[in-house]
C-alpha cells in the first residue's frame, strides 16, 4: 500500500540499510504500543477468523496480507493506524478498518480464488469487501473505505459502476 525508505543503520561500521515504512506521512509510522498490537491481535483473530499463530507484528514493513507460495499470513507494521491529519481516505482507515481490508478484501479473495490481477483493481475491491462484509465497523469505518476505494479509482478517471462487474464484492 505505502513505500519503504532504506536508512542506515548508524549502529554498525559497514553500510547496512535497515527497512522503515516510509508512508509519506499518509498513514501512521510511530510503533505501535503493546495495547495497540493486543487490540489489533484481538480484531484480527476473533472478528476476521486469522490464526494467531499467521499473524506477526514488523515496525520495519507495511501492514499486508500474503499467500504468495502457499502462506497465509497477515504482517502488521506501524501503517496499521491513521493519521490525525489526513486529507485522503486511506490515511483515515481505522486500525480494525486496515486489518478488515487486508483479511475480508485481500484474504478472502485470496481463499476464493478471486484477486484482481490489476493491482489498483485488487485495493478497491479490498476496500469496497471490507466496508460490506467486515464485521464490529462503524459506520463512519465503513464509509472511509468506500471512499477510499472511490478516491483510488477516481486517480484513473473510473468510476465503480465501470468495474463493479469486474470485482467480487457481492457475496461475503
Amino acid at each position: 500500500m505505502q513505500n519503504l525508505k532504506a536508512k542506515k543503520d548508524s549502529n554498525t561500521s559497514k553500510e547496512a540499510t535497515k527497512q522503515k515504512v516510509y508512508t509519506f506521512g499518509l498513514r501512521n509510522e510511530i510503533p505501535l504500543t503493546e495495547e495497540q498490537k493486543k487490540q489489533a491481535l484481538s480484531y484480527a483473530i476473533n472478528n476476521c477468523g486469522m490464526p494467531e499463530e499467521n499473524i506477526v507484528f514488523n515496525d520495519d514493513m507495511n501492514t499486508y496480507y500474503s499467500s504468495l507460495f502457499g502462506e497465509d499470513r497477515l504482517s502488521i507494521g506501524t501503517d496499521v493506524l491513521p493519521v490525525v491529519t489526513g486529507s485522503y481516505a486511506n490515511s483515515r482507515i481505522s486500525m480494525y478498518g486496515a486489518i478488515a481490508h487486508e483479511l475480508i478484501g485481500h484474504r478472502r479473495a485470496a481463499l476464493f480464488g478471486k484477486t484482481q490481477t490489476n493491482p489498483l483493481l485488487e485495493e478497491v475491491q479490498a476496500s469496497i469487501r471490507a466496508a460490506r462484509f467486515a464485521p464490529k465497523l462503524t459506520n463512519v469505518e465503513r464509509v472511509t473505505l468506500r471512499r477510499d476505494a472511490l478516491e483510488r479509482l477516481h486517480k484513473i478517471n473510473f468510476r465503480v459502476k465501470e468495474v463493479k462487474t469486474q470485482l467480487w464484492i457481492n457475496e461475503p
